[in-house]
């Protein structure tokens, strides 16, 4: 009956629902926060059997909502994980989930929205991103990330039977309904079907072999068809029985990300990177409609149990129900599932905050309440590159295009594919008029985008170019810095305005003095993957590989007063705290925020909650708040008055010993010839080879990978290493650590030194 009401309420309606107002802004927070804004970009879509509920898995928890009114319960377990995999009891009473960064499996109680039990997984098990119930709902099949299947007892939470597949990672999976079959499929176009006791293996190689990802698998509710959507916009049904390709059928035009197949298997509808839903007929492989109305790409895709109803996840944050007879679209569920949190700013009135989505689109909350006040869309792009706010929040620039993006529903990280590039723009967001000016002339590629402290200056990165700004105001061009790396670099201003640092893990970090426009940095100065000024200026902070190096700003210029020792590993933000005592440190593969302590060094513990990268720290203007955006699709706020207090707390009556390691001074060399000469030492221990074919020259690095640049003039590289050639074939190679000096290359590419002189 229950089902029978749902389906009539939904076929009737023609509606956008809004979700029920709750406030679930403040559940299952992390210690130290005080709100999340976002729900986490989408990871798959489940339908209990009676069609009332929808479950979602997101980045960061299980999202369930009730269909026909549209109320929004959150489930967060004790430990912040990803959500890959779900399953309903055939009964409905019971929801599993598990999923990537996540050390159980949580299964809840539907009657109550409840912790029901916990399973615990061993130590070093991989990431689960498969569940199913079998046997009548007694035990609980899961999947991990490498195909080993484990069985579980539900009644004593135990394992039964664990049966290792010795499969290798893949990108796609699926399970049949009755949880007898398993499919996976990887980067290589390679389809492997298993189960208990047998594996078999498809060779999908398509017209490209090249292009060949599988992104998506589906079976057909009777196991004896398998779908598998690809980066080559093309889907595929397999015959399970006789292991053949029955159809391949074509119409997509970007990569198929998401499959389903109706309960009765007539009809299965595939879904893609560029926003587009297709339904077809399973029999005659012919489409029978399309479906449009997602501004991005479609994640996800599932059916209730009578197949009366679609519902689609997408890239862009909503859910939409569609009846695939007709094609028509219901209604849009809901909101705010945001896939990336690329830049957030705060207010000076301390109420609001804005964040900018992957796509360029803005929301401002207000920070009382935690609750969204308004969406700026004019910036709306298929996905953007550089982005930036005024840091007052009122303005915001960024460079998008048109193109697909694919995010990893298995666990982190994504895919882009960008053919078009848009201009540099700008707006206000207070009023939503655009900020014309010569910026939007820029051509080719943008790489980073700065305002200045007092909101006035737009500063713009241009690869193998140079580094340019203006008055946003007047239009008038103030700065133009000669920084011609082919790379990717970030620009940082100090707090007064004064200076200009530019840095990048394959570029040279720069120091620009803004009214002399001087590069002040000194010639030893690592690459930096992360970079911050002090609040007042005087400290300059910068990581590498090998640590985080901190450095005296004076008028006489920079000068090293230490390294912090950290675990090897790009930092990918640096910020300091309001006072200037903390130093915030981040690395994407930790997931945490680590807290330093600027004088000694020594580690003040850690913050966690983001099951993805952070991609920003930003304190409010009155440094009572911290802001931590994500590629989980949230912001985080943190109550910083009460970390510092435990801090302090924590630390009382502790004496410390400085850990910062001394500084490295620059190597002196008794002349150029000598320096050039450690550099082709170190090229040579280090396995850094420099070839030249025709009039291109090529950099092979040790792990095998290569960077190329011509002979007229250009700029190539790894980590450590930066070659610009000019367009008389002399190479200028500076070495991290080590040196710089100016070389020719012979006829058996080996390095000589010339004596013209070097410009670092």
């Amino acid at each position: 009956m229950k089902h029978f009401f749902f389906t009539t309420f939904l076929l009737n309606a023609a509606l956008i629902l809004t979700v029920c107002a709750q406030d679930n802004t403040k559940v299952g927070l992390p210690e130290g926060a005080i709100a999340r804004l976002g729900k986490g970009g989408i990871n798959l879509m489940r339908f209990s059997p009676d069609g009332t509920r929808l479950a979602v898995g997101t980045d960061v928890a299980v999202w369930l909502y009730d269909v026909p009114d549209g109320k929004e319960t959150a489930l967060f377990t004790e430990h912040p994980g990803q959500v890959n995999a779900l399953a309903f009891s055939t009964d409905g009473k019971i929801l599993a989930s598990g999923g990537h960064e996540n050390p159980v499996i949580q299964l809840w109680d539907l009657d109550t929205d409840s912790q029901l039990s916990t399973l615990t997984l061993p130590e070093g098990t991989q990431p689960i991103s498969m569940l199913t119930f079998a046997k009548g709902n007694t035990t609980l099949i899961s999947l991990d990330k490498f195909g080993n299947i484990t069985y579980w007892d539900v009644d004593t939470h135990k394992k039964v039977l664990d049966i290792v597949t010795e499969l290798s990672s893949y990108d796609a999976v699926a399970v049949s309904k009755d949880g007898s079959t398993f499919a996976a499929g990887d980067r290589h176009g390679t389809i492997r079907l298993w189960n208990a006791t047998m594996e078999h293996q498809f060779e999908d190689w398509g017209d490209d072999p090249e292009d060949q990802d599988i992104l998506a698998l589906a079976f057909s509710s009777d196991r004896k068809i398998l779908a598998s959507g690809s980066e080559d916009k093309a889907v595929r049904l397999w015959d399970t029985e006789k292991r053949l390709k029955i159809a391949t059928l074509k119409g997509h035009e970007a990569s198929v990300t998401a499959l389903a197949f109706s309960p009765d298997g007539k009809t299965i509808a595939t879904g893609d990177a560029g926003k587009v839903i297709k339904l077809w007929d399973v029999d005659t492989q012919r489409e029978r409609t399309t479906l449009k109305g997602h501004t991005s790409g479609i994640c996800t895709l599932t059916f209730t149990l009578d197949g009366k109803i679609l519902a689609s996840g997408s890239y862009d944050g909503t859910i939409r129900f569609w009846n695939p007879d007709t094609g028509q679209k219901h209604l849009t569920f809901t909101a705010g599932h945001t896939e990336w949190v690329k830049a957030v700013a705060f207010a000076e009135n301390g109420i609001t905050l804005a964040t900018a989505a992957f796509t360029g689109v803005v929301e401002v909350w207000n920070l009382k309440t935690s609750q969204e006040l308004t969406t700026f869309t004019k910036a709306k792009n298929d996905l953007t590159g550089p982005v930036a706010f005024s840091h007052d929040a009122t303005r915001f620039a960024s460079r998008g295009g048109s193109g697909t993006i694919v995010f990893d529903s298995l666990g982190s990280g994504y895919r882009m594919r960008g053919p078009g590039r848009g201009n540099i723009e700008l707006w206000d967001i207070t009023t939503g008029e655009q900020v014309s000016g010569p910026w939007q002339n820029i051509e080719g590629n943008t790489n980073a985008l700065a305002f200045s402290p007092d909101n006035k200056i737009l500063v713009v990165s241009i690869p193998r170019q140079n580094i340019r700004a203006w008055d946003i105001n007047t239009g008038l061009e103030l700065l133009a810095f000669n920084a011609a790396e082919p790379f990717g670099r970030t620009l940082v201003y100090s707090p007064n305005g004064s200076l200009l640092a530019t840095h990048g893990m394959h570029v040279q970090t720069r120091v620009w003095d803004v009214t002399t426009q001087r590069d002040i940095a000194p010639p030893n100065i690592m690459n930096a993957s992360a970079l911050a000024f002090s609040p007042d200026g005087k400290t300059l902070a910068y990581g590498h590989p090998n640590g985080i190096v901190l450095s005296d700003v004076t008028k006489t210029g920079i000068q090293e007063r230490g390294r912090i020792p950290t675990n090897r590993g790009f930092n990918t933000m640096l910020t300091f705290s309001p006072d200037g005592k903390i130093l915030l440190d981040s690395k994407n593969w930790r997931l945490l925020i680590q807290l330093w302590d600027v004088n000694t060094g020594n580690d003040l513990g850690t913050l966690s909650g983001h099951t993805e990268g952070i991609e920003t720290l930003v304190f409010s203007h009155d440094g009572k708040t911290l802001a931590s955006s994500s590629w989980d699709g949230t912001v985080l706020l943190w109550d910083w008055d009460k970390i510092s207090a435990k801090i302090a707390t924590d630390n009382m009556g502790k004496e410390f010993q400085s850990n910062l390691e001394p500084p490295q001074n620059p190597i002196e060399y008794a002349g150029k010839a000598e320096e050039a000469e450690a550099i082709i030492n170190w090229l040579k221990k280090h396995n850094h080879r420099i070839s030249k074919f025709g009039n291109e020259y090529t950099l092979t690095h040790p792990n095998g990978g290569a960077s190329t640049s011509g002979s007229g003039g250009g700029t190539m590289g790894s980590r450590d290493v930066t070659i610009k050639i000019d367009k008389a074939g002399i190479l200028h190679i500076r070495v991290q650590g080590v040196g710089s000096a100016t070389f020719t290359l012979d006829e058996e590419d080996n390095l000589e030194f010339h004596s013209l002189p070097d410009p670092d």
